[in-house]
């Protein structure tokens, strides 16, 4: 599973930079071409928006991957240990169902939306809905993971202090 793991987030890390500069590459150029020859790429600005919603999607999966979405734990800290574990796997079973529930709205948009077309690209905006159905799939598979991870870890903890 850990080598899974690693190959799905190297992945997700290079996915997210190829969008990232092609994303950038464009603006760029299209700025620079409108600065210098008072013309631009015409669907440039729309599809830059488009790889902008999927870049965020992929960073959500690789934020949900290393644990660092904003969080307040100091309540959390002065518990129990016992306690400090029965809250990370409550909220882990909340983020799944959380993610559940917009995979299946994401689902409903792009089925709604696979045939209708971007004004100037003329992209099939069902491709930019679908964004969604990776991003929340992807945090569903990280947030199990994180969770098999985590009663692991509490499995060795336990037999530790057993000792």
């Amino acid at each position: 599973m850990e080598k899974i793991s690693q190959v799905i987030s190297k992945s997700l890390d290079i996915f997210s930079v190829v969008l990232l500069v092609i994303m950038s590459l464009l603006v760029i150029i299209n700025v620079a071409l409108r600065f210098i020859f008072n013309s631009s790429i015409v669907f440039s600005e729309e599809i830059s928006r488009f790889l902008f919603i999927w870049v965020v999607y992929i960073g959500a999966i690789i934020a949900v991957r290393d644990d660092s979405h904003i969080y307040v734990d100091f309540l959390r800290n002065k518990l129990p240990s016992w306690m400090q574990f029965f809250l990370k796997v409550v909220c882990e079973i909340a983020m799944i169902i959380g993610c559940t529930l917009f995979f299946l709205g994401s689902i409903d948009l792009t089925e709604v939306n696979i045939t209708d077309h971007s004004p100037v690209a003329g992209i099939s905006l069902g491709y930019v809905y679908s964004a969604g159905l990776v991003g929340s799939f992807g945090m569903i598979v990280m947030l199990c993971i994180r969770l098999v991870r985590l009663f692991r870890k509490n499995g060795r903890d336990s037999q530790r202090e057993a000792e």
